[in-house]
């Protein structure tokens, strides 16, 4: 199973609930709620209206998760900061599920900066300083530079996270040795705290299910991914109770 939903989805069938899985925009089938999971940045034009027309849909207000919606961190050549940088796709996780669909595939080439639309996500490039990013990076929409702000204690690195669906929630924090912090990476993984601040910004993107990481450093907090369609495929058996507590927030939908 490749997503946290389905995960949750067995637990609901378990419950009683009956679940539909549906692939299109055609032919919706009635439900008490709808749940839109499309693992794209931004959901495509063809599912917007239908999405805005159906009751009680869950992540039917977030239909754009690119990072120019929501980082404050960008930079630009231009800008005075003289920090460590790390390079990023505009789209979500590396742009993956974007060039999994795409038949345009980008090979290594002297322009391959200015023109790609992909990056592994879990080998973000990170430079020295501004002037150390390849110059096609500027010139690439697809691409954006952040400074490297990445929490650091001992031989770890560290980036925090905020799962929710519904009214339940939690947070915690990963750490690893690899400056790229991901939960396939991780070697520690513990609960801390939610700053309101954090909740907030779950306000603000309006969205009811899936996962914010963010960074935290003296004392300032920092969104750098938002993720509508969390990938799961080791939650069962790393995760049960945590799925099973999330998937009770399918109560507060219903009621």
């Amino acid at each position: 199973m490749g997503h946290t939903i389905d995960h949750l989805a067995l637990r609901w069938k378990d419950a009683g609930h009956q679940v539909i899985d549906h692939i299109g925009p055609s032919q919706v089938p009635d439900a008490d709620v709808y749940i839109v999971h499309i693992d794209l940045t931004v959901v495509p034009e063809e599912y917007v209206d239908l999405i805005r027309a159906l009751p009680n849909a869950i992540n039917g207000q977030i239909l754009d998760i690119s990072r120019r919606k929501f980082s404050r961190l960008i930079l630009s050549k231009e800008d005075d900061y003289d920090g460590p940088v790390i390079i990023k796709t505009n789209a979500n996780f590396g742009g993956v599920p974007e060039y999994n669909l795409s038949s345009e595939k980008h090979y290594l080439t002297l322009n391959w900066w200015a023109t790609t639309k992909y990056v592994n996500p879990l080998k973000y490039p990170v430079r020295e300083n501004i002037s150390k990013v390849p110059k096609g990076v500027w010139k690439n929409e697809n691409l954006i530079v952040e400074p490297f702000i990445m929490s650091r204690e001992g031989d770890l690195y560290y980036v925090r996270y905020y799962v929710f669906f519904g009214d339940k929630e939690y947070s915690g924090r990963i750490g690893s040795t690899n400056r790229i912090v991901k939960f396939k990476n991780s070697v520690v993984d513990e609960e801390i705290p939610l700053p309101d601040e954090v909740r907030q910004w779950r306000k603000d993107l309006k969205i009811d299910f899936g996962r914010l990481d963010y960074l935290e450093r003296d004392g300032q907090y920092y969104l750098i991914d938002v993720n509508k369609t969390e990938g799961g495929s080791k939650i069962n058996t790393e995760y049960s109770e945590e799925m099973d507590y999330l998937a009770s927030g399918l109560d507060c939908f219903l009621k």
